[in-house]
């Protein structure tokens, strides 16, 4: 963990400049050396770059919040009432009412925006240094260039990644051409560039989002060979195959389906057998180390902290508890004093898994979605002697059954959980409707099919007529609380359904975002030049 620390403080010395220097700084006559003298210093730079994802604390990760503000404003969740001394975030609670326009969502801040800049600053310094070399670095290293090669993909990987959550999180649903946040795709060289950046807009990032996943899908291998690459590559890296699926997800929002459609089959049709759904769903969640379910493409591990290896579990992401049975210390329901977010009654209904006296239904019963992952507890009928399946917490009084996710922290040893982050159902149903948009019936209703054998339920045997509208009910069963609901259907311009919050609907763009922290627009030049101030 030291080495790491140490790491970062070279990079942010080397790249980032220091505000008492200034421009003395820059002007050295002889600045600091770049901090990768070698191919195994070179293997460094995606660690970091992976690693400023997670930020600066357990809770500062853009993978737990991401999902969080991806379900609060959709209709997938609900409120829990809560006793006295147990609130509710009040962030999110503004997010589920839908009162955040033209506000600064401090949760987004530290977990989002510092660690998405984080991560871009790690992977713009490195590609800087490859790309001034001609991607040649260590000519003096033989055999050097294909391993800089998969470096180069995995740190084009990381920054589409993060811009891809800074988009989520701070900009209109895409297409929209109004700059509003930072844009870095170079480490700044003086003083000058690094308190000033151009601005971009959802049309600016989402292109690059999408540019910058061509070439990493172009560089990177497609699986990992240890005769070939650095041990630490077999761990929770990303490869061709997630590069194809986060841009086909990237593709889908911006409503350019045919490209999406090519990607998505790439992964599907391609993958050598890397990845099927020949496992039950609770397998994609229960492991720790190297391991993962054979339906996960990418993953961040959660047992190595530091990426290099190492044992510590500090870096494990929390903010999931907020909507899990279990915590990140134990699976047991009675230990999470967090949670506050359930499936709506909405939801529930709409997939069939609860009736309208709020009972548990037989399709419920028979899907293993529901039996594996999720978890409903009953309402008490006597809060102070509570019965097995009644809800355990006696700080947490409701007055009806609530279902909670139970997807999280399911490896059976404390904090040690990986966490899927693509999965090859999610990339079967982005087909599926895909497929049933262009009028291929056969192959959305194949495709769908996998996904429903695997949780249990059979065939779909409905209508064509209602075909599209099946596919999204699987999603909203298999996506749950995965931060998904939002985008997808700001990806097929669908207004977003109130849930429990009563009948109807909001506009697909709606604002749902934030606006930039007032720490940045104080101090990034850009933006005072964009006001024309």
């Amino acid at each position: 963990m030291k080495n790491i620390k140490m790491f970062i403080g070279m990079l942010i010395l080397s790249f980032l400049g220091s505000a008492c220097n200034q421009n003395e700084f820059f002007e050295l006559q002889n600045p600091p050396q770049a901090p990768w003298q070698t191919l195994a210093d070179l293997e460094k730079a995606p660690i970091g770059a992976y690693y400023g994802l997670s930020g600066n604390g357990g809770f500062q990760t853009i993978f737990g919040c991401g999902r969080f503000i991806g379900e609060l404003y959709a209709d997938g969740v609900t409120l829990a009432p809560q006793s006295e001394g147990f609130s509710v975030n009040g962030d999110a609670e503004d997010m589920y009412t839908r009162a955040t326009a033209g506000t600064e969502i401090q949760l987004y801040n530290n977990s989002m925006f510092n660690s998405g800049y984080f991560a871009i600053g790690f992977a713009n310094g490195a590609l800087d240094f490859i790309n001034a070399a001609n991607d040649n670095p260590f000519p003096n290293q033989p055999g050097s260039m294909p391993e800089v090669a998969r470096i180069k993909g995995e740190l084009y990987f990381v920054r589409a990644y993060a811009y891809y959550w800074i988009a989520r999180a701070y900009l209109p649903v895409y297409p929209n051409d109004e700059k509003r946040v930072p844009w870095r795709i170079n480490q700044a060289t003086n003083f000058e560039e690094s308190i000033k950046s151009e601005l971009a807009s959802s049309n600016d990032i989402y292109q690059q989002i999408i540019d910058d996943l061509a070439k990493a899908k172009q560089l990177l291998p497609e699986r990992f060979d240890k005769a070939k690459h650095n041990p630490s590559y077999e761990d929770g890296r990303a490869n061709k195959f997630a590069a194809a699926a986060l841009r086909a997800k990237v593709l889908f929002h911006m409503g350019m389906h045919d490209e999406a459609l090519t990607e998505l089959s790439f992964v599907i049709d391609q993958n050598g057998g890397d990845y099927d759904l020949s496992e039950d769903p609770i397998q994609a969640w229960n492991k720790t180390g190297v391991a993962r379910g054979k339906e996960v493409i990418w993953y961040y591990t959660l047992w190595a902290g530091d990426g290099l290896g190492g044992t510590s579990n500090w870096k494990h992401p929390r903010r999931f508890e907020w909507y899990s049975a279990g915590n990140q210390d134990s699976q047991n329901p009675a230990n999470n004093g967090g949670r506050f977010v359930p499936l709506s009654t909405s939801m529930l209904q709409t997939v069939g898994w609860m009736d309208y006296n709020k009972a548990e239904t037989a399709e419920a019963t028979m899907d293993k979605r529901y039996n594996q992952i999720f978890l409903r507890l009953e309402a008490p009928l006597n809060f102070s002697s509570r019965l097995p399946g009644e809800e355990p917490r006696s700080q947490f009084q409701p007055t009806e059954p609530y279902v909670w996710g139970h997807k999280y922290y399911r490896s059976g040893v404390a904090r040690s959980t990986n966490l899927p982050i693509l999965r090859l159902a999610d990339i079967y149903l982005l087909r599926a409707t895909i497929n049933a948009l262009k009028g291929s019936v056969a192959a959305a209703r194949s495709d769908l099919n996998i996904v429903r054998n695997r949780a249990g339920i059979g065939d779909y045997v409905g209508a064509d007529a209602d075909l599209l509208n099946a596919i999204e009910v699987e999603r909203m069963k298999e996506m749950a609380l995965e931060g998904d609901r939002l985008y997808y259907l700001q990806g097929l311009k669908k207004n977003i359904p109130n849930g429990d919050r009563g009948a109807g609907t909001v506009p697909y763009n709606s604002n749902f975002y934030s606006e930039v922290p007032q720490y940045e627009t104080t101090i990034n030049q850009g933006y005072i030049v964009a006001s024309g101030n």
